[in-house]
């Protein structure tokens, strides 16, 4: 995981847990002071390929964190 997509998965942790429902992208893009939403899909996207993210592409503010401890235990 690259830097980027750590702070882009850590933003979305902290912002659900302080506003209690998921940010847009444009919520994230302002938050970590980036200007294209498309580079924000791009590394939210990435993040849910790599298995770190949920996503819903029918709802809006859908992006929700997976829990890896979970999955760990479970392939054990």
């Amino acid at each position: 995981m690259t830097e980027r997509q750590m702070e882009v998965l850590r933003y979305i942790e902290d912002f659900i847990k302080i506003k209690g429902f998921s940010p847009s992208y444009v919520d994230i893009a302002t938050g970590l002071n980036l200007k294209s939403k498309a580079n924000i899909h791009r590394l939210v996207h990435r993040l849910k390929d790599m298995g770190f993210l949920k996503l819903d592409p029918h709802k809006v503010r859908s992006v929700e964190p997976v829990d890896k401890t979970i999955q760990k235990m479970t392939s054990l």
